[in-house]
């Protein structure tokens, strides 16, 4: 997935990883990709609230040594000034309380260091990138459903707001586009739309199936016109 965005690698190539922490861990294909890109790294912590993640993580970096927490609240059992880099990859909108979240991560960076957010955005997307953020959308709205918290994605723009609001400091911005050509891949839109039919059949009980499944509809139809991949994301480097 992410070497379908070239840009991406150039940017994690020049960062001086030292002592790395990435929040939001999930199944550790984000921080596998940048321990691969760069090995500037002295030390590798990994934090996600799901410990099942953690454990799929485990084996996707068994060849790294990474000091993994499995926490949700805060804070973290870590000190002060202690990380040159933080990464947060597509996490921002898993969290709930993101302020207290972005507040402890200024505790956690060095003077001098880095905190990293790349986010997929809602702007100026292509026909083939609104499919993703459709499908997206209405597994957030499953999920909630079901007691997880998860919002939709945000524009650039909220997102900038959202840091800026936290007291962090943009050193570098860009946009990071996806080079995949969008084909209409009758093999992945119907991988999608398995996808898209086990979401609505996990809230089949619920009162709002009725709306969910006329969004489905749509979604599907969407897929079959325009095909799918992944959108655009936001790339920001913040110091505090």
């Amino acid at each position: 997935m992410y070497s379908d965005y070239p840009s991406l690698g150039t940017h994690i190539q020049e960062i001086n990883l030292r002592d790395y922490l990435e929040l939001g861990c999930g199944d550790g294909g984000f921080l596998k990709y940048v321990l691969d890109q760069n090995k500037s790294f002295k030390s590798i912590t990994a934090v996600d609230i799901n410990s099942e993640s953690i454990k799929k993580a485990r084996t996707t970096l068994q060849t790294f040594k990474v000091f993994f927490i499995v926490q949700e609240n805060l804070p973290l059992g870590l000190e002060s000034d202690q990380f040159d880099t933080i990464t947060l990859s597509n996490t921002l909108h898993h969290l709930r309380d993101k302020p207290s979240v972005l507040a402890e991560l200024k505790r956690l960076i060095k003077p001098n260091g880095k905190i990293i957010i790349t986010e997929m955005i809602t702007n100026n997307l292509t026909s083939a990138e609104q499919s993703y953020c459709r499908y997206h959308a209405l597994r957030a709205e499953v999920d909630r459903l079901h007691g997880v918290f998860h919002e939709t994605t945000y524009t650039s723009a909220e997102i900038q707001r959202m840091v800026s609001e936290s007291r962090l400091r943009i050193v570098k911005k860009a946009v990071l586009l996806n080079v995949k050509e969008a084909v209409l891949d009758t093999g992945e839109i119907s991988e999608m739309e398995s996808k898209v039919n086990e979401l609505i059949q996990s809230v089949s009980e619920t009162p709002e199936y009725s709306s969910l499944d006329e969004k489905a509809r749509s979604i599907k139809a969407h897929l079959h016109q325009y095909g799918i991949k992944r959108p655009r994301q936001l790339y920001l480097e913040t110091t505090i």
